[in-house]
């Protein structure tokens, strides 16, 4: 019971530990997951720069172009580049919300973007006018090259920032990712002491219950072994006590019977006498056949079987061979018991009015088959029977065990049409010097 106990509670402790951890991985996944996605923003602000860094430049490039050349391409270019710049000005806009360094720096990046916007415009204007000189252009250029720098300032100022949320985020990350794996590994392998532990714990059990099982079985077949031995001992006791007396009482009832022979009260006597010395006889071989001892299985089954038949009214058809060579003494014994059991079994329970006894060798095995026509077992007791020998009675059960201690096997088969129990038991012999003491020691025994 206490290890029945410590198994559950090792159960409970693993399933508690696996769904903490399954919380815990959880939370850690979302952090994880969270941290990530701060990473792609961080990467995606500093795309974000990249790109107004780069169309704007290329529009100082197209505005330079055309102040050059008067090619209105350059400036059809340069206006596209324009919104584009634009448009990369309100992405980090909207990246950069949540920082207020970044909005700072956003604040004045478009005031020099403002600056820088209105110098191009100015020179692009001075050049469409047709009055654009060098010394005219010259002061335009030089402020162009200061806001220009201006801006690379800001932008990477804005990078750096960008940088440094990036290197921490991604420490974040591989701390998070760290601290995940650790608390996995941990949960994993306690809960894998645990479950070991439960297995150890219920392989404790079963071998607990088996051995106690094993010990049961034993006991069973002792106390069958004592029963034959009782049963042995008082058929004897029967046949060479009670049968002895009431032989003498009949002999000398007989004397007196033949001085008055017209005594009636005499021959109910003897009549009686005879009912009761054939009934001791009876008895004593149901208890234990000497025939089984002295002749062997085949000659003592014929025995049982016509009787069983004459008392029971069943049509009982018999298909034994007869053999050289006799099966050991606990075989025949338990192949007899297993006939008893059988056919006491058909006579109570199937309602049969025909049943076939065969004794057959197959190969090294010993087969006993017993088949009626009666109405057969039900089908939930039968699975229950085959399962673990639930809703058997005590003959099939110690029929199994008595089979089972010699490494045999009963089955059991029954649907509408009858039932059919089939055991099979491996075949030994007794020696012939065995079998000539055993007679010997029964011819001395009569």
């Amino acid at each position: 019971m206490a290890s029945n106990r410590k198994a559950n509670a090792a159960l409970a402790s693993a399933m508690i530990l696996l769904l903490v951890c399954s919380v815990a991985a959880y939370f850690a996944f979302a952090n994880l997951r969270m941290s990530q996605e701060w990473i792609q923003h961080t990467r995606e602000v500093q795309s974000a720069i990249d790109l107004y860094g780069k169309t704007i430049t290329r529009a100082s490039r197209l505005r330079a172009e055309y102040v050059d050349s008067g090619d209105e391409s350059s400036l059809q270019r340069h206006s596209e580049a324009l919104v584009q710049a634009r448009n990369a000005m309100s992405l980090i806009q909207s990246l950069t919300t949540d920082n207020s360094n970044q909005r700072a720096s956003w604040q004045k990046l478009v005031e020099v973007t403002r600056q820088r916007v209105a110098l191009m415009e100015a020179a692009i204007q001075l050049k469409r006018s047709g009055e654009s000189t060098l010394e005219k252009q010259a002061p335009i250029t030089r402020e162009l090259i200061s806001t220009a720098d201006a801006t690379d300032q800001l932008l990477q100022l804005m990078y750096n920032e960008e940088e440094g949320l990036l290197a921490k985020r991604q420490l974040r990350e591989r701390r998070v990712f760290s601290a995940t794996v650790a608390i996995l590994a941990t949960s994993l392998f306690l809960a894998l002491v645990l479950f070991l532990i439960h297995h150890q714990l219920l392989t404790d059990q079963v071998r607990e219950r088996g051995r106690a099982e094993a010990a049961q079985r034993a006991l069973s077949v002792r106390l069958l072994t004592l029963q034959d031995e009782e049963r042995r001992r008082f058929a004897r006791e029967l046949h060479d006590s009670v049968g002895q007396h009431l032989a003498a009482l009949k002999m000398a009832i007989s004397i007196q019977q033949s001085k008055s022979p017209s005594d009636a009260t005499l021959q109910d006597c003897v009549g009686l006498l005879d009912e009761a010395i054939a009934e001791t006889r009876t008895i004593s071989h149901l208890l234990h056949p000497p025939l089984l001892d002295e002749a062997g299985l085949n000659s003592a089954s014929r025995w049982f079987v016509e009787g069983f038949g004459k008392r029971s009214g069943i049509d009982v058809q018999l298909d034994i061979k007869d053999g050289n060579a006799r099966l050991s003494e606990s075989i025949e014994l338990v192949l007899f018991r297993v006939l008893q059991e059988s056919l006491t079994n058909v006579h109570r329970h199937s309602g049969a009015t025909r049943a076939t006894v065969g004794l057959s060798m197959d190969g090294s095995t010993a087969v006993l088959r017993v088949t009626d026509n009666g109405h057969g077992v039900p089908v939930n007791m039968l699975e229950k029977i085959r399962d673990d020998g639930a809703g058997a009675g005590v003959g099939l059960a110690g029929m199994t065990e008595r089979i089972r201690e010699i490494g045999g096997q009963l089955e059991i088969n029954s649907n509408e049409a009858g039932t059919e129990i089939v055991a099979r038991v491996p075949a030994r012999y007794r020696s012939q010097r065995q079998g000539v003491s055993q007679s010997q020691t029964h011819e001395v025994a009569r």
